[in-house]
């Protein structure tokens, strides 16, 4: 059992509850979120999550570089646990770059229930590819875009984009290069409220020196 902090709609806080049936009953819970960005290369890092992580049948999406629930009692500069779990990078949260929470609500199936209150956050990552660890096992890649070119994906200029990949295989991790098309992205990201756009919008913005936030 992996107890989490529930709060109500406004954020005001009510309990706690296991994980998994909080996410049953659609329980308001809050979430660690971070997309990491190379300033130098002006290049976006999203992640590919191993199989059989969800109770329903889910597509090898690209999705967000870091997310995970925070556990009962944290603090929000606690998050940053997970860039050390899943990336395996000693990042502190100093280092990380907050711009701004997100409420949203969502059904991915009879069971699973998302009403998150996301604490988002950029990571700026000056290295490559390379050296990254990808140190946890529920991390089955990552897929390197150019910044640029990730916009123009996500606001639907593009159909696909050249991508870097680093894939995790039994003799260890593979690096290769292909594309990436609007279908690999999360369907949810890109309609609702455009999550991918506003985030690769704020990277774009922290990397010209201008205050960077999920709004537009």
């Amino acid at each position: 059992m992996k107890l989490i902090d529930i709060f109500n709609d406004r954020y005001e806080h009510v309990g706690t509850e296991d994980k998994k049936a909080a996410h049953a009953q659609g329980l308001w819970h809050r979430t660690f979120s971070a997309l990491a960005i190379n300033p130098s290369s002006r290049r976006v890092i999203l992640q590919k999550k191993a199989p059989g992580r969800y109770t329903f049948d889910r597509p090898d999406y690209a999705d967000i570089t870091v997310g995970g629930h925070y556990q009962a009692g944290e603090a929000i500069s606690d998050g940053v646990r997970e860039v050390h779990e899943e990336l395996g990078l000693p990042v502190t949260y100093g280092d990380l770059h907050p711009i701004g929470l997100r409420q949203t609500a969502v059904t991915l199936a009879s069971d699973y229930i998302e009403r998150e209150f996301q604490h988002w956050h950029l990571i700026p990552l000056d290295v490559s590819l390379e050296e990254i660890p990808l140190a946890d096992a529920e991390v089955s890649g990552l897929v390197e875009i150019r910044l640029d070119e990730a916009i123009a994906l996500a606001g639907s200029e593009t159909d696909t984009i050249p991508t870097r990949y680093v894939t995790r295989t039994e003799t260890g991790l593979d690096y290769s290069e292909a594309t990436l098309t609007v279908a690999d992205l999360v369907p949810n990201y890109l309609k609702l409220d455009q999550l991918y756009l506003r985030l690769f919008i704020a990277a774009r913005r922290f990397c010209a020196g201008e205050r960077a936030h999920l709004f537009w």
